[in-house]
């Protein structure tokens, strides 16, 4: 099975470590490198998008991700434009919602996002483009650029598939919730009209290599507290598809969501992406084998090659609670990624 790979990087690295690291995850074969956009706690996300164009020659760069309000979106458009100008067009959008993640705001409404994707994709068209009563037209961008959303909501994955080029899906990789976010961005893209399979989706979980999963775990339960919060914050929402998604956690496995309540209440925004908290010691052995891939290299491509039989043709892991981070890039690139080049 082929498959490509995403790495998501940027939570507590040096500006001074950059360049390095995306050298490394272009070395070892990955085909996308987004940045985080979490002005309070990170590097700033277009420094970091551009010392990684000037240090790479293939992979692919975006953010992962911004929102329509940190910037405005034609600064989003400009600045991306022109790295995408630098790298020879490797530069892609990433767009959510937004929160308190490292940025002391809450989440947009799904029509501002809606309204941002529409106004990136003209404005890089060079059209004139609309956003919040103000008309602009960029005098050089010419080439639209595509627009991937990140998020879980039932609503955002079927925005990403009535409008997005891509749909990043919540780092997440239980079968059971990949199979029902694909639903809802195949349901946004049938409203338009849409050819479901034009929409680039990719599923997101660390990979952490080990030669057991106890080795792995301090490491990855404080990227775990992203997916089982995140999970449970969902399921407190009563609409129709998200009872449909806790039917199906709830028969699939009986109890995860209770032990996913009980890290979200242990959670608080300062524990964001970072290991050893309390929220992180909540973690149970079974959220991280579920939502996150760990083990040997061939437990991890038995995981991938499930996730890929679901239509997944991009997975995307991260390196924000990782210590040793280009040594795991480097693990991931030569004994996981060689399963999946043909």
């Amino acid at each position: 099975m082929k498959m490509e790979f995403t790495v998501g990087m940027g939570r507590d690295e040096s500006a001074l470590d950059i360049a390095e690291l995306s050298r490394t995850a272009e070395d070892a074969g990955f085909t996308n490198l987004t940045f985080v956009d979490q002005p309070n706690m990170s590097r700033d996300v277009f420094v970091c998008m551009t010392i990684a164009a000037l240090n790479t020659r293939r992979i692919r760069i975006g953010q992962g991700v911004t929102d329509p309000y940190t910037y405005h979106p034609s600064v989003t458009a400009n600045a991306t434009a022109t790295v995408a100008e630098l790298s020879g067009g490797r530069a892609f959008v990433g767009l959510g919602a937004g929160g308190p993640w490292g940025k002391a705001m809450k989440a947009r409404s799904l029509q501002e996002v809606r309204e941002c994707i529409e106004f990136i994709k003209a404005y890089t068209s060079g059209k004139d483009a609309q956003f919040r009563g103000a008309t602009m037209h960029s005098e050089w961008v010419g080439k639209p650029l595509k627009v991937y959303l990140g998020g879980y909501g039932p609503k955002l994955c079927q925005l990403a598939g009535e409008l997005a080029d891509g749909m990043m899906l919540a780092s997440n990789a239980d079968p059971v919730h990949i199979k029902w976010q694909m639903e809802q961005i195949e349901k946004g893209a049938l409203k338009v009209g849409r050819d479901p399979s034009e929409i680039d989706i990719w599923a997101r979980g660390m990979i952490y290599v080990a030669e057991s999963k106890e080795q792995a775990k301090r490491e990855v339960s404080g990227y775990a507290v992203n997916s089982s919060s995140a999970l449970y914050r969902h399921t407190l929402r009563q609409s129709p598809e998200i009872i449909d998604l806790t039917e199906r956690i709830n028969k699939a496995h009986p109890g995860l969501l209770e032990e996913c309540k009980k890290v979200h209440d242990a959670w608080t925004p300062d524990q964001h992406e970072r290991r050893g908290t309390p929220a992180s010691e909540a973690v149970t052995d079974r959220i991280i084998d579920l939502q996150h891939l760990m083990g040997t290299p061939e437990d991890i491509a038995e995981k991938l090659e499930t996730i890929g039989g679901l239509g997944i043709k991009t997975f995307a892991t991260v390196t924000y609670t990782v210590i040793d981070k280009k040594g795991m890039v480097k693990e991931i690139g030569d004994k996981v990624l060689p399963f999946f080049r043909n």
